[in-house]
């Protein structure tokens, strides 16, 4: 009779522990289950505040377009970045000219100007002569939409269709690209290039400072903003165009500490080639140049809660001057 009730004991402790067991693990599945509800809530709420974010930006270009037609660096739009607090969290946004980047897409229509600028900027950024005949005949087969690859460093599908591992082989795009990350994809550009080119963060060893961007990609042939392009482009433009030269045009459109910060942005492209005259640059080919932007970037970031959203979305202002969104990207800014 002992013995049966030391067995219905350890039976009845072993019953408990079991349901012990089967309640904290209940317990903590129903937290884990709580706290992925509310991350989601979060994030769709991070999500819907950024998409307010892009209509205030979308807002703000209307009315800059209704003020004037002219885009520089000291308009409302870049100047002042959204920094609101919202409810759980906090909402910010900037919005940056495209623009003034230069366009690897312009390469597609096979331009010689348009070749010799892109050049001339590579030469900027350090690539040396050899890099610099590599990997243009190769961006551009890449953009074109035949299968005759170019002489030299060309490369269509035959050469892709070629690649073993560790890559693999896939085909030539011949169309434009649809990302700067799409360059990883086309012979040549190894990770040393792309960190000369700024696609991925490149610092200036000097001051220790992430190096501004040079290039974008947008979903047509553009112009090149003479208001907002940085030194870079601008002596890409012409090969008369010096250091100094640059300097002076940026010195003269954005103002300086001299003049108490007086900047007077070129009106119009005429405008821009009268001071290039006045600083012995003379004829410079104008016909891509411009001094309104159609293409702008937002990159907002939301938190809320324990959630964090970056959007980054392309805008593109039409001839209304009302804009539409073009792409959606998340990911970190």
């Amino acid at each position: 009779m002992k013995r049966q009730k030391g067995i219905a004991l350890i039976t009845a402790l072993l019953i408990v522990a079991l349901a012990t067991t089967v309640a904290v693990s209940i317990t903590a599945q129903l937290q884990r289950e709580i706290s992925r509800n509310g991350n989601i809530i979060h994030h769709d709420q991070a999500y819907v505040y950024a998409l307010a974010a892009e209509d205030f930006a979308r807002y703000g270009l209307k009315l800059d377009f209704d003020d004037n037609k002219t885009d520089h660096l000291h308009e409302l739009w870049h100047t002042i970045p959204v920094a609101e607090d919202i409810e759980g969290g906090t909402l910010e946004g900037k919005l940056s000219d495209l623009q003034g980047l230069f366009n690897l897409n312009s390469l597609a229509n096979n331009k010689t100007q348009d070749i010799e600028r892109f050049q001339r900027l590579l030469k900027q950024l350090e690539l040396t002569s050899h890099e610099i005949q590599q990997i243009t005949p190769a961006l551009l087969d890449w953009l074109d939409h035949d299968q005759t690859s170019r002489v030299g460093y060309g490369a269509e599908d035959d050469y892709y269709q070629g690649l073993v591992e560790p890559d693999k082989a896939y085909f030539a795009a011949n169309r434009l690209l649809s990302s700067l990350s799409e360059l990883r994809l086309i012979k040549g550009f190894n990770s040393e290039i792309l960190k000369k080119l700024r696609i991925t963060p490149s610092v200036n060893p000097q001051t220790g400072e992430t190096l501004s961007a040079v290039f974008t990609v947008l979903p047509e042939y553009t112009t090149i903003n003479i208001n907002t392009a940085p030194a870079e482009v601008l002596k890409s433009l012409d090969i008369k165009i010096t250091d100094q030269v640059a300097e002076n045009i940026i010195t003269k459109r954005n103002g300086s500490a001299l003049d108490n910060g007086s900047a007077t942005p070129f009106e119009t492209v005429n405008a821009f080639t009268t001071y290039l005259n006045s600083q012995a640059v003379t004829n410079v080919d104008t016909a891509s140049l411009t001094v309104a932007t159609q293409y702008f970037l937002l990159k907002a970031k939301t938190v809320v809660g324990n959630s964090t959203l970056n959007l980054s979305s392309l805008l593109r202002r039409e001839a209304t001057g009302l804009s539409t969104v073009v792409s959606r990207n998340q990911g970190a800014n």
